[in-house]
């Protein structure tokens, strides 16, 4: 059971819980009671949808690492777990059971919310993750993309499940509306950029193994030196937009502390993460900003509890 939970990553699966339901009752929720609308999807829809997005995400690890053994036998063989603890074909099966549940499911929540076509967004999730694992993440910044806009649409699906609900119900965002798209934005191209910059240094820190596999990742193709340039530009030009974001709130909206906190807990360390991949020079140095960038993307995440209070 303890290696089942290892191969579904369940601590990543606990961050885009919490990601979906800060969205959902921090950003969204603060808005809709300003507005006076009346949420239309119930808690238990709502926990469907986050559970049937846990469960894409889980499917995506479990068929991830079914073909990723000959790489992991180089890249970390002390974490192997398919084909050791856990069968190839358990693997196999435990991620078809767990995409068609959460097609179900989705298929569920999206005719509650309006509009079943919705549905159809675990599908195409579940196809990329599959072919970002049998072929894609050999590719250079193709494999990166795929991740990155998956997790990006961790947050994208509750915006679209709740404002299509209260769209049909004749609910519309009046006062708020600007405040709204401003936020999720945000939010979703700091979510897009830091995985990227966190899959590109996995890039780095598999660069052995994914050498010797034929694979045609960035650090492979350009470099483990050409590869850090490009991460600090991506976080330089990450930095510039959480700059903005933050003057925003601090100027134009008057969210001092909340402006205060973004510079402290994620735009300082955004500029140690620099310092350190100019730094860094082995897997060690790159598991280290690997970590760094988790707690980055952490610390952006919980920010959405005190922009509640000021929606």
């Amino acid at each position: 059971m303890i290696n089942i939970l290892k191969l579904l990553r369940y601590p990543n699966l606990i961050l885009i819980a919490l990601t979906q339901y800060l969205i959902r009752y921090f950003i969204l929720f603060p808005i809709f009671r300003n507005e006076g609308i009346t949420p239309v999807l119930s808690h238990l829809d709502f926990a469907l949808l986050v559970f049937s997005t846990l469960l894409i995400a889980a499917a995506g690890y479990a068929i991830n690492d079914y073909f990723d053994i000959r790489i992991d036998r180089i890249n970390k063989p002390d974490k192997i777990i398919v084909g050791r603890f856990v069968s190839r074909r358990k693997a196999m099966l435990l991620h078809t059971i767990l995409n068609i549940i959460a097609i179900i499911i989705g298929f569920y929540v999206s005719y509650k919310a309006g509009n079943i076509k919705f549905g159809a967004i675990n599908i195409v999730i579940s196809m990329l993750l599959w072919l970002y694992a049998m072929k894609y993440k050999a590719y250079m910044l193709v494999g990166n993309i795929i991740v990155s806009f998956a997790t990006a649409m961790t947050i994208i699906v509750v915006w679209l499940f709740e404002m299509y609900a209260i769209w049909g119900s004749g609910q519309f965002v009046h006062t708020n509306h600007y405040i709204l798209n401003f936020l999720l934005w945000s939010y979703i191209l700091f979510a897009f950029g830091t995985s990227m910059i966190r899959e590109i240094i996995k890039d780095l820190e598999d660069l052995e193994g994914d050498k010797k596999s034929g694979c045609s990742t960035i650090p492979v193709v350009i470099g483990e030196r050409s590869t850090r340039i490009t991460l600090v530009v991506l976080a330089s030009v990450l930095i510039v937009a959480l700059t903005y974001i933050s003057y925003y709130f601090a100027f134009a909206m008057h969210w001092i502390y909340i402006s205060c906190y973004m510079i402290i807990v994620v735009i300082i360390p955004f500029l140690y993460l620099i310092y350190m991949i100019l730094i860094s020079r082995n897997k060690s140095d790159y598991s280290f900003l690997s970590n760094l960038t988790k707690f980055i993307m952490i610390a952006g995440v919980l920010s959405m509890l005190l922009i509640s209070f000021k929606v």
